[in-house]
């Protein structure tokens, strides 16, 4: 047969060529014979077993290869040989480079093939992550999440892709669009009579009435402040302990988590208030004054910045906090922050990323339920389900700051019939609704999970998002991150995807996309229960939680541990074991930042 014939079949292999762009390279077949000489660049789809001596393949053809049984080949162990060890089974060995390049391994994990030196790499650090190794996910829709083996997974975190991954409306949406999207240097467009803008100013209270569109959230974030600045004339930012609003350069000084994470010192034009937490912060539940005690603090401290001639612009929050661990503020401690900071002469901004369109499920923002109205609204990506858009709300006064620039922020037609599509879900799946009704189902399951288990010191959030501190007792409150990392890891492996977020990382949180069932939270309740029950009823063992022994164990996430809930997975580091703690320390540093990057 034509050697480019779609498909060539000799003894004693099958080769499926029929995805191959490619042409072959000669080095790697030899059709006149009944094998392939120096190895062959193995597809994914199944294990296949090569002796690393003979293996030189450096090619990345796409095809599928099927063993059948057959005479033996150069590089290639046949089906009928006795089973090999995998790279699991031989990473519990110590193995030396000749060791390697003498034993025949399972490739099943990689389209590009190892080279021997890499693979002793590899297989160095394999003891410590395969148990926690990354999904390799491939495709998803609605709630679930799908691997490289079709294994499907309820995602209970990602809030981005708000109405559902890849929904059949925002898709469409894209598609149409994209065929007519147009780009200019130096011309001003006029996209038309567009939708979007009027259709959120009906979701909107009527100041905010001006639109600016942007890609991300922190872009968002970013223009806020410019618009806050500009109009006051001040310089300076009020924001709240351990929040997050983003991480670009010109404002991750408002976000004290990533600076915290990157030992950054604080910019003396930014006033950090204590975060009003009342399970674990310096007032809490039990102190009937507790709120009044975080309004005096709030007091002083941007009493302090005008006795220093500083001038503050803003107080940008989120209304309920999702980053710091799902702590929703007093209604009373936010309303009393407005009204401190306005009487400075600075403008309210929230930050609804994570928390508007209907998230709450009792209101459609999240400042409605806490009775508060801002000066301008931030939104991000979730309003294009995942799509690069976001917009800042605002009224004309405000906006006219910027004068010719507001041209820079227009809504594109693009931009219009994603934010259309998702406004339309919305409306006619009765998100909100279900998103009411499903977070109270949920919220009296967790507590009663609450009430069985040990380890669960605290439920806190509302319709479809929810915080679940975990501690090591009840009565001391001590954050038990190590159990965060162990039930996260679990879940994972009972095909739940969740991550554990807060300042101590012992904070499980729930914030799924918006088309979450009931029968979806039974399941994660279900699963949750299982896996609680399964931890032990003295204290846990950290070198079980972590993989490590307890002395090598610190603040940091285990190597190969999700980094919070956007699942980014830390480098394989190939460090002796003695040297992790240090290598994780700069890891987290230089990956911290990074880690929220998509938040928005």
């Amino acid at each position: 047969m034509d050697r480019e014939s779609d498909t060539v079949t000799r003894t004693p292999l099958t080769v499926n060529r029929t995805q191959s762009r490619k042409r072959p390279c000669k080095r790697h077949y030899n059709w006149d014979t009944k094998g392939l000489q120096e190895g062959y660049p193995m597809a994914k789809p199944r294990k296949y077993y090569f002796s690393l001596s003979k293996y030189s393949g450096n090619r990345d053809l796409r095809e599928s290869v099927s063993p059948v049984n057959g005479s033996q080949s150069l590089g290639v162990a046949y089906a009928e040989r006795p089973r090999l060890q995998t790279y699991e089974e031989t990473a519990k060995k110590e193995i030396s480079h000749q060791s390697v390049c003498e034993t025949s391994f399972a490739i099943c994990d990689s389209l590009r093939p190892h080279p021997p030196d890499v693979l002793i790499k590899l297989l160095k650090s394999c003891h410590l992550h395969h148990e926690q190794s990354p999904l390799k996910i491939v495709r998803a829709s609605y709630q679930y999440m799908y691997d490289d083996t079709n294994s499907e997974y309820l995602d209970c975190v990602n809030s981005v892709s708000h109405i559902g991954h890849c929904h059949p409306a925002v898709v469409e949406a894209v598609s149409v669009t994209m065929d007519s999207v147009i780009n200019t240097c130096g011309w001003e467009i006029d996209y038309g009579d567009l939708r979007y803008p009027k259709e959120l100013h009906q979701i909107l209270p009527d100041h905010l009435d001006t639109f600016l569109f942007c890609n991300s959230g922190s872009e968002a974030v970013d223009l806020a402040l410019q618009l806050a600045r500009l109009y006051t004339n001040g310089t300076d930012a009020v924001v709240i302990d351990n929040a997050f609003h983003g991480s670009i350069g010109s404002i991750h000084h408002l976000s004290p988590k990533v600076a915290k994470s990157n030992n950054i010192t604080k910019a003396d034009w930014v006033h950090i208030v204590t975060m009003p937490d009342l399970y674990r912060g310096p007032y809490q539940e039990d102190d009937p004054l507790a709120v009044d005690r975080y309004v005096a603090d709030a007091q002083d401290l941007i009493d302090k910045a005008q006795l220093t001639g500083r001038k503050i612009a803003c107080f940008i929050a989120e209304p309920m906090l999702t980053v710091p661990g799902c702590i929703i503020p007093p209604s009373t401690w936010l309303q009393e922050m407005y009204r401190m900071v306005r009487e400075t002469g600075g403008l309210c901004i929230a930050d609804e990323v994570q928390t508007g369109l209907g998230r709450v499920g009792s209101h459609f923002w999240s400042f409605q339920a806490q009775d508060v109205t801002p000066d301008i609204l931030i939104m991000g990506k979730p309003v294009g389900n995942g799509y690069p858009m976001a917009s800042v709300a605002t009224s004309r006064d405000i906006a006219a700051v910027l004068g010719e620039r507001i041209k820079e922020y227009k809504c594109t037609r693009v931009m219009d019939a994603v934010g259309c599509a998702v406004l339309e879900v919305l409306q006619q799946d009765q998100l909100m609704d279900s998103a009411a009704e499903v977070g109270a189902f949920l919220k009296k399951e967790l507590v009663r999970l609450q009430k069985k288990h040990e380890y669960i010191g605290d439920v806190r959030g509302r319709g479809l998002m929810f915080g679940i501190e975990i501690v090591w007792s009840k009565q001391s409150k001590k954050p038990a991150r190590e159990i965060a990392d162990h039930i996260v890891n679990r879940m994972k492996e009972e095909y739940v995807i969740m991550a554990n977020e807060g300042n101590s990382r012992n904070v499980l949180m729930l914030l799924p996309p918006m088309c979450f069932t009931q029968e979806n939270a039974l399941l994660l309740i279900q699963r949750l229960d299982k896996v609680f029950t399964e931890l032990p009823s003295h204290r846990f063992s950290r070198d079980h939680a972590t993989g490590l022994p307890s002395d090598s164990v610190n603040t940091q996430p285990a190597i190969g541990v999700c980094e919070g809930r956007l699942g980014i997975m830390q480098p394989q580091l190939d460090d002796d074991d003695d040297s992790i703690v240090s290598s994780r320390d700069k890891v987290e540093l230089e990956h911290a930042q990074q880690s929220y990057e998509d938040l928005d």
